[in-house]
């Protein structure tokens, strides 16, 4: 009978294209479906003081990064992660010997993404419309799969483009972030909906890490109340949902009476969410990201369940090896 291989992994990063894997110690990316930017830091053995010359790190410089797995879960099962492409923002030196901490951010290059405050009114456009104008200000492909949302009209009053877009989208319960070059945009409800792509167990959760699991225990929202002017009349207009039974109020601008209902929905499946909260490290795995649903066992009734990964960090360390860190909301 032959012999398991031994499994393995690894991180590959370029630095403004040149390839600096061999001096790596440990690598860490951090994936968040929150509308946070993706981030990546990593950390340098160096040896041959090429990072005192002509590596020395700054503020811009580009870092593509992949973690890869080999015989991973048995023979054969080799898989990667492409975490794709970040600008550098920060940066740290010490000795001796001469170490080097790099900090990035997945965001554009252009820093007017999120620095240049810009003052535009959009008028009969659908959400998609106005991402994508955004987006290739930055020259950035758009990934948008979310509902048709048609925009009346909305103003722009001197904010960056990245703040405009996220508060945006919050207001209709969609996420955004930048992923590998691209303005991504999702619906979370809908994709809390799709199968579970991995179930774990409460015991393959590395013990020296443990779980944590906290909930807010006044309960969640049951329905909701919108309140606004209908522009045309004047007149003020209220939109219920659900029940009465602990209702979110909302005072929010809205075009229609089923964008009214659109917002109050977005409003109260983003306050619900989080309710029920489970953090864990298990050993790593590429195919546990940011958006995914999983299935959780072996935590009793209460606990165990489907739950949307809201953060997933993956640590590489000649130490440690490879963890995959979940955040966690339950799906209720």
């Amino acid at each position: 009978m032959e012999n398991m291989k031994a499994r393995r992994s690894g991180a590959t990063l370029k630095y403004n294209g040149i390839e600096i894997t061999p001096s790596i110690t440990g690598f860490s990316l951090e994936l968040s479906a929150e509308g946070t930017a993706d981030n990546c830091s990593f950390q340098i053995a160096d040896r041959g003081e090429r990072w005192l010359g002509d590596l020395f790190p700054k503020k811009g410089d580009a870092i593509e990064a992949t973690i890869s797995v080999y015989d991973w879960e048995g023979d054969g099962d080799n898989r990667s992660l492409s975490c794709g492409t970040f600008t550098v923002d920060s940066a740290g030196i010490n000795g001796e010997p001469v170490a080097i901490s790099v900090g990035a951010v997945a965001k554009p290059v252009k820093a007017a993404f999120s620095a240049t405050q810009r003052t535009q009114t959009w008028q009969k456009a659908t959400l998609q419309k106005i991402a994508e104008t955004i987006a290739g200000r930055y020259q950035l492909k758009l990934f948008y799969d979310a509902p048709e949302i048609t925009i009346a009209a909305k103003e722009q009053s001197e904010q960056e483009d990245g703040a405009f877009l996220q508060e945006l989208c919050q207001s209709y319960g969609l996420i955004l972030k930048i992923y590998r070059d691209k303005l991504v945009i999702f619906d979370r409800e809908v994709y809390k909906k799709k199968k579970t792509v991995k179930k774990i167990s409460r015991f393959a959760i590395k013990r020296e890490v443990g779980w944590n699991y906290q909930t807010d225990l006044e309960g969640s929202y049951t329905g909701g109340v919108i309140t606004y002017t209908d522009a045309r009349t004047e007149k003020d207009i209220s939109y219920e949902v659900g029940t009465k039974e602990r209702p979110l109020k909302l005072n929010e601008q809205a075009d229609s009476i089923g964008d009214a209902k659109r917002k109050l929905e977005a409003a109260i499946a983003n306050a619900n969410h989080g309710l029920f909260r489970l953090s864990l490290s298990v050993m790593g795995n590429p195919d546990l990201v940011d958006g995914v649903v999983l299935e959780i066992v072996d935590f009793g009734v209460e606990i165990s369940g489907r739950y949307f990964v809201d953060k997933a960090v993956h640590s590489l360390s000649r130490g440690e090896g490879y963890v995959t860190a979940l955040e966690m909301s339950k799906i209720i």
